[in-house]
């Protein structure tokens, strides 16, 4: 007999997923994933706490399906003109935090919140999410340092750059202006990162 095929989630139970997940990344930006209990979660999303385990069976697998949400909206910005776009996406980085509003949202606000709150969380190495968090950040290392290193190659980058050291850079400023603008959203973060942006091309164009 060939085997029992796993049921398909219906559109409904798709969408009961997706308004939880919604209220986890509300709720963990606002009270972190520690003082955030399911039943916070399942009580906002109106649904019960064994509705809430019938699609994340618990706390930690909840918790990366929000991860999970980070990660898309991450992927959809950085790398959403190509896989390998040189030394532009500093420009790319610049134009993602020019749409940034100058008050708290329930999308931009929520996700950088969250993941802020949540690097926070498990910088110790014995927390649950630790492994994730270190292999995500190492990822987003190596694939810019992957397209710097395709711009020297194309003869668009100088060769004295370290593309690694430079992508640790970018990253770097990335996390700076993200908790600067979530400590104040009234910033100018367009100014600072249109002008970052310029300065980084300069300086790693070649003359």
């Amino acid at each position: 007999m060939p085997a029992a095929q796993k049921p398909k989630t219906s559109a409904k139970g798709l969408e009961t997923r997706e308004r939880i997940v919604d209220v986890a990344v509300r709720f963990i930006a606002r009270n972190g994933a520690r003082g955030t209990s399911l039943a916070d979660i399942a009580a906002e999303a109106g649904v019960s706490q064994t509705g809430l385990l019938y699609h994340f069976r618990s706390k930690e697998a909840l918790l990366n399906a929000v991860m999970d949400r980070h990660l898309t909206f991450t992927e959809e910005w950085l790398w959403g003109d190509g896989p390998d776009p040189g030394i532009k996406i500093v420009d790319i980085i610049a134009r993602h935090m020019t749409s940034w509003p100058s008050q708290h949202d329930d999308k931009v606000y929520s996700l950088l919140g969250m993941n802020t709150v949540v690097l926070g969380e498990n910088v110790s190495p014995d927390t649950d999410l630790h492994p994730r968090l270190v292999d995500g950040y190492r990822t987003t290392i190596d694939r810019v340092t992957a397209t710097l290193r395709s711009a020297q190659q194309r003869g668009e980058m100088r060769d004295d750059i370290d593309p690694q050291l430079k992508a640790m850079e970018i990253i770097a400023f990335c996390y700076g202006l993200e908790a600067a603008w979530l400590v104040d959203p009234t910033i100018p973060v367009a100014d600072a990162a249109t002008r970052w942006a310029t300065q980084q091309t300069t300086q790693m164009a070649k003359p």
